[in-house]
């Protein structure tokens, strides 16, 4: 059997590949221009696509991440699409292309999913993510001194150009500017639960649409208020809570923070700039002490993959609480979350001197994710349910 996965520069795409290949399968890749070309509305890329489908036969074609172009050319070729969505928020989800009867979403944030399946979208399922566990397990835990920290954070501040969407508001009015402040600081504080495409009344949206206006393609079918509270109130809420954070650690311990771009603002935390997911990455996870998770807001209740890779690689996680991790981890037995602020501060003093109990915390989630967050185990749910829809 013989399946085609779209190509672009994922995450763990390797990992899958040999995932599907452990299953039985042949994987013939085929190169995806995501990031540099239009994947709504793109004729000349789906002419492409539907032509390698009718040249070769394939048991369905598989893409990490929703594409709006494959979905429609797999529907006119009546072939079965199958798409893994790690990114959150994720706009090209919210296309009527994902509606066809050929295709099957799968995101890890099972809010989401919910919102999603309200909306009249019943062809997508929630599927947490997963990690290469084996992979890390034959990674030395060596490295050297660069990966090594009491407390490291691996991400972005959100201070990038092309990821500082809060920068577009520039030149709204003095009224509009104290209330997104106000509604970030209020949501700030609220985890569990996300307020800010609420909080979004009609006046202030349409302040926002005089300064930065949502051009929609002829499948969109999203709120402005979805895009700006998602892309643009969530980063700037996260960029804050992180640089606080990262602060006020950093005030009474040693901290490293691996991230893109430098950060003159965190005065006491050795940034050690970026590192390779698959290379490096592994190493910052299985050498600190203790390894944060500071979710992206706009992940509503889902688990990041940065936690999953955490745990996966035997590394000590605390994180901000996420409601997801309760359906398959124990709170202070595979991992630890916080609360506000004060708890973070207390439970790093606690296990920075408490070895014996964070290592073993770290061991139990290692081994959690072993037995049932691995890429194998995850391809083969998403195998078991094409077998089951054949039945």
């Amino acid at each position: 059997m013989k399946i085609l996965m779209l190509d672009w520069d994922s995450f763990a795409q390797e990992y899958i590949v040999e995932a599907f290949q452990k299953a039985g399968y042949q994987v013939e890749v085929f190169p995806w221009p995501f990031g540099r070309q239009n994947m709504r509305n793109n004729k000349a890329l789906k002419i492409e696509l539907e032509k390698k489908l009718r040249g070769e036969t394939y048991a369905f074609i598989f893409s990490l991440n929703f594409f709006p172009v494959a979905s429609e050319a797999c529907f006119c070729c009546g072939i079965k699409y199958i798409s893994w969505v790690y990114d959150s928020p994720y706009l090209l989800l919210y296309s009527e292309h994902i509606k066809h009867e050929t295709t099957t979403v799968y995101v890890f944030d099972k809010t989401l999913c919910r919102k999603l399946n309200d909306d009249g979208v019943t062809n997508v399922y929630y599927m947490p993510m997963a990690a290469p566990v084996e992979h890390y397990d034959n990674m030395d835990s060596g490295g050297g001194r660069h990966f090594q920290a009491d407390v490291s954070f691996v991400g972005s501040l959100y201070t990038e150009e092309n990821q500082n969407f809060y920068k577009k508001f520039e030149g709204i009015n003095i009224y509009t500017r104290g209330y997104l402040e106000a509604i970030i600081q209020a949501q700030k504080n609220v985890y569990g639960a996300f307020m800010l495409e609420d909080l979004l009344n009609e006046a202030v949206t349409n302040e926002l649409r005089r300064i930065c206006p949502i051009m929609k393609g002829e499948d969109e079918w999203e709120s402005d208020q979805w895009v700006y509270a998602n892309y643009f109130l969530a980063r700037r809420l996260t960029g804050i809570q992180r640089e606080e954070i990262l602060n006020l650690i950093s005030n009474e311990h040693e901290v490293k923070l691996y991230a893109p771009v430098q950060t003159p603002e965190l005065m006491k935390v050795q940034n050690c700039g970026p590192v390779n997911y698959t290379s490096q990455m592994p190493y910052v996870f299985k050498n600190s002490k203790i390894n944060l998770n500071m979710t992206l807001r706009s992940i509503h209740s889902g688990i990041p993959l940065r936690a999953m890779d955490i745990m996966g690689c035997g590394g000590f996680l605390l994180t901000n609480y996420q409601e997801d991790f309760l359906d398959f981890f124990e709170p202070d037995v595979d991992y630890v979350y916080y609360t506000d602020n004060e708890d973070l501060l207390n439970k790093i003093d606690y296990y920075l001197s408490h070895d014996a109990q964070r290592g073993q915390i770290a061991r139990n989630g290692h081994d959690k994710m072993l037995r049932g967050h691995t890429y194998d185990r995850r391809i083969g749910e998403i195998l078991d349910r094409i077998k089951g829809e054949h039945i």
